[in-house]
Order: C-alpha cells, then sequence, then structure tokens
C-alpha cells in the first residue's frame, strides 16, 4: 500500500491555514495495481473514501496578504476548485508503462528527507532499516537522482529535464498514454528526445511555424503552451487546474537558452537499479 496526502494553505503563505484535501492509496491487489481517493472532512479528523466515478469541490481561498480588487481596494477571495480522481483516472497515469508507482524509483528518491530530527538519505534510510528486497547496488551518490527543479544553483538544463522526467514521463514513454512520438525521461540523450525542433503532429494552437520545442523561441513551443495553460490541450491533462508559474517561468528560461547552448550529447544517468520494493509488513 501506497499513501499521498495532499494539502491546501486557505491563505497563501500562510502555513497555520494548511488543511488536508485529500488522501490518495495504491493498492496491490492480485498482483494489479488500484488507486483510491479519499476526501477529508471539515473537522480534519478523517477521511471519507470518494466514489468510483470521482468528484469537485470548491474550497474557499481567503486573499494573501497585499492582494486587493483594484476597483474596491478590498482584499479578494477566491475558491479553487479541486478535482478527486476517478479509478479509472488514476490508472491513466498510473500505467502498466510507467511501471505504476511512478514517483516510487531511484532517481526520484534519492535524496535527503528529515526524519524527525535526523536528516538522511532515503535510500539509505530505507537499507538500513531492512525495508529494501535487495541491496543497493552502489552508494546513493553514485546512483541516479534528479535536480530539484527549484534549485538554482543547478544547471538550466537538469533543473528542467528533472522537472519534465517528474511531471510528463510516465506518459511520455513507448506504449505509455501520452500519445505524442517523443520521449522525455531524464536518461534519454538530447537527440533521442524527438522534442527539440520537432513538429506537432496534433494540435498546434494556432501558432505560426510551432514545434513540440523550438529552440530559443518558448512562444513557438506547442510544450511550454501547453504547460502555460489550463483547459483544453493543457498538460498534464488531469487533476490539475491551476497553472505552476515557477515551471512555466523555467521551461520558459530552459527553451529559451537552447537558441545559444549546444545540446548535450551525453544522456542523464539511467537507473541502474529496479524500482524500490518494499517487504510486506508481517
Amino acid at each position: 500500500m501506497l499513501v499521498k496526502s495532499f494539502a491546501l494553505e486557505t491563505r497563501p503563505g500562510d502555513s497555520a491555514s494548511r488543511r488536508w484535501i485529500e488522501t490518495r492509496l495504491m493498492s496491490r491487489q492480485d498482483n494489479e495495481w488500484v488507486g483510491y481517493s479519499y476526501m477529508w472532512n471539515e473537522s480534519q479528523t478523517d477521511a471519507e473514501l470518494v466514489g468510483p466515478a470521482g468528484m469537485d469541490r470548491d474550497y474557499a481561498i481567503e486573499p494573501a496578504s497585499g492582494v486587493a480588487n483594484p476597483a474596491t481596494a478590498n482584499p479578494v477571495s477566491k475558491t479553487q476548485r479541486w478535482h478527486f480522481p476517478s479509478r479509472a483516472e488514476c490508472m491513466v497515469c498510473h500505467s502498466r508503462a510507467a511501471n505504476y508507482t511512478l514517483g516510487l524509483s531511484t532517481a526520484q528518491m534519492n535524496r535527503a528527507h528529515a526524519y524527525g530530527d535526523a536528516t538522511l538519505n532515503q535510500l539509505e534510510a530505507l537499507e538500513a532499516w531492512g525495508l529494501l528486497k535487495d541491496k543497493l547496488a552502489k552508494p546513493a551518490s553514485d546512483l541516479p537522482r534528479l535536480t530539484d527543479p527549484g534549485d538554482t544553483t543547478a544547471s538550466l538544463e537538469l533543473r528542467a529535464r528533472s522537472y519534465l522526467h517528474a511531471n510528463c514521463a510516465h506518459c511520455h514513454v513507448e506504449a505509455g498514454g501520452g500519445n505524442a512520438q517523443f520521449q522525455i525521461e531524464h536518461h534519454v540523450a538530447a537527440e533521442q528526445l524527438k522534442l527539440i525542433d520537432e513538429r506537432p503532429v496534433h494540435n498546434t494552437f494556432g501558432i505560426a511555424d510551432a514545434r513540440l520545442v523550438a529552440p530559443g523561441a518558448p512562444d513557438r513551443s506547442v510544450l511550454f503552451r501547453r504547460i502555460s495553460q489550463r483547459g483544453t490541450g493543457q498538460m498534464p491533462p488531469l487533476s490539475t487546474n491551476l497553472v505552476d508559474p515557477a515551471a512555466v517561468q523555467l521551461l520558459r528560461d530552459w527553451i529559451a537558452s537552447l537558441r545559444n547552448q549546444p545540446m548535450p550529447k551525453e544522456p542523464m544517468p539511467k537507473e541502474t537499479i529496479p524500482k524500490v520494493s518494499v517487504r510486506t509488513a508481517p
């Protein structure tokens, strides 16, 4: 059983306003994975199973400090729609082609995590606690890892490719849910992505001389358009109702940088051990 919980600040920027909204479970049953969504109650004491069809719910968001309606100078409140996915929607992304569990992989888990008073590498901690089926093939420092997209001290290339891997690659793989022809896993060499300076085979959104990614030209890049909007043609296509402004800026900067920089010839390091397998509790 894998568990992931989502929280929302009802006053943006105020951690005291943070409340649980949803908990998702991935359950392995008869060697197949099934996804379930649970909605937290108002009192934050329990979460109840959402029906197989999923549902939407609106949450009131209070104004952030300093944000006001120019016409009245009064604080601006809004609602945020939250989508609780259906059982079928869960498996669109958590597909066989993506090995179902997505984030539970070497490259994504190879990072420091705070365990109470101690900060440890997650893979090394799991190994030390006897929770890995197999020992790590190498020290964690020598295993593949993604770069934090928000780490401005890291290279723009690694930050952008890591973001695309974590948010897009589970569908944009061979036999995955994404029906575009490119693959965007972090270990694929740039010239093998079928992404840079490639013509889109689907919607061009009316962009003149559109490319999936037009080097040096974010506004001619369909990938950039899709992640910059919500509605028809948005990416990711499911369970997201807000644009991620930090990601938009990151990908704009990355695409703009491709004009003057040669594309790297070597791929990012490929995973060398299987995805993490946790023993069944006794």
